[in-house]
């Protein structure tokens, strides 16, 4: 009886079905932003620059720039779909406050920019 027990249970483990861990790839879109990016221009009169710097590494991410903004913490991925990665930002300090908040980002692999909120095109800087 023993046996016969131990050769159900070896056979139900051998054929029941195993779960896959989900694909790491190289390319997903976390791994994508990885490094410091960059937007700049004009503004609409033309007199005067800015531009807006994103840093994100491994969880942490570093906002800066002119005029004068900075803002760093650390973040999530909340959503990773298609082109677009949904991010929490947390732990946070700087011009825009402590509290938590969201940040969609689109991503260009083609082109190799981003999107950021509503600001863009950003481009990977030579601080990369």
């Amino acid at each position: 009886m023993k046996l016969l027990a131990l050769v159900f249970l070896l056979s139900a483990i051998c054929v029941a079905p195993t779960a896959k861990a989900a694909p790491t790839t190289p390319d997903s879109l976390e791994d994508f932003i990885q490094g410091t990016w960059r937007a700049q221009g004009t503004d609409p009169s033309g007199r005067h620059g800015w531009f807006q710097e994103w840093t994100f590494e491994k969880g942490k991410f570093n906002e800066t720039g002119y005029p004068p903004l900075e803002q760093k913490g650390s973040y999530r991925v909340l959503k990773s779909q298609g082109n677009r990665l949904t991010l929490e930002l947390y732990d946070q300090d700087g011009t825009f406050g402590t509290e938590n908040r969201q940040l969609e980002i689109v991503i260009n692999k083609r082109r190799g920019t981003l999107r950021i909120g509503q600001v863009g095109p950003f481009r990977r800087s030579a601080k990369s």
